[in-house]
């Protein structure tokens, strides 16, 4: 099994490496990948975990799933996601089946949505026991170990919300995105801003700089260790790092000097 990963705060990593844990799977981040020359997967199961953007996949994963070849005997996408995951399942099958590689099985694991700052993050925390995250992961675990096919059906709540995601510009570049982010005093120029963000958009000197080519993450700001980086209306200072996952495991998936 190969699982291909997009992960920012940990969530979907969490999700990967569970699925992995029980098939001795092999976990491959996509921004590690995405720019390679060897885009070729095969093997009896070929899976990808991945965060929902604004009720859509997010536009890194998008466009390499687009350009990559499977070839395995079962195929599986898994999107986590936090207030609405939109039409995102379907968005899934479409991709691949354009692709040349229909997913056998698409489903989704509603978590703690960290985005800034459309949420507080401390009640969000607080909201979390209830969403029976690990009950579902294992529901989700069991249906890929049987090799079971199909997804839950597509509400029209959720396909109104991605419609509406779309007329908005959200789910694909947007340079203008880091002009919301402010650095302030307690920054201690560490660099670990720059080493989560999969698309090399930071640089770290004597002060920190964005590049405008920001796919819209937000690791930079849940993963500084003063919390020095700020939306700039921001509903608080309160960060999220999924507790499976560690830091230096989101360095390691996003950090583009490890290519």
């Amino acid at each position: 099994m190969k699982i291909l990963y997009f992960t920012a705060t940990g969530n979907s990593l969490a999700v990967a490496k569970k699925i992995a844990a029980e098939e001795n799977g092999e976990l491959i981040s996509i921004p590690q990948v995405m720019n390679g020359e060897n885009l070729n997967y095969e093997d009896d199961v070929v899976g990808f975990v991945f965060p929902t953007y604004g009720c859509m996949i997010p536009f890194v994963v998008k466009n390499f799933m687009k350009k990559i070849t499977v070839k395995a005997d079962y195929t599986f996408a898994i999107a986590t996601y936090g207030m609405s995951s939109g039409a995102i399942l379907d968005e899934a099958e479409h991709v691949s089946e354009i692709a040349g590689y229909p997913f056998d099985y698409v489903n989704k694991v509603l978590m703690l949505d960290n985005c800034q700052p459309q949420f507080d993050i401390a009640k969000q925390k607080e909201a979390l026991p209830k969403k029976n995250v690990e009950e579902k992961t294992d529901a989700i675990m069991k249906d890929i170990q049987n090799r079971a096919k199909g997804h839950p059906k597509t509400g029209f709540s959720d396909k109104a919300g991605t419609n509406f995601c779309k007329i908005l510009g959200m789910g694909k570049p947007n340079p203008k995105y880091d002009n919301s982010f402010s650095v302030d005093e307690n920054c201690i120029k560490c660099g670990t801003c720059a080493k989560v963000c999969p698309m090399a958009n930071i640089t770290v000197t004597d002060h920190v700089e964005y590049h405008h080519n920001c796919c819209t993450c937000q690791a930079c700001i849940h993963a500084c260790p003063t919390h020095a980086i700020h939306f700039k209306s921001e509903r608080n200072t309160e960060r999220w790092r999924n507790p499976e996952v560690s830091l230096k495991e989101i360095i390691q998936a996003n950090d583009q000097k490890n290519r």
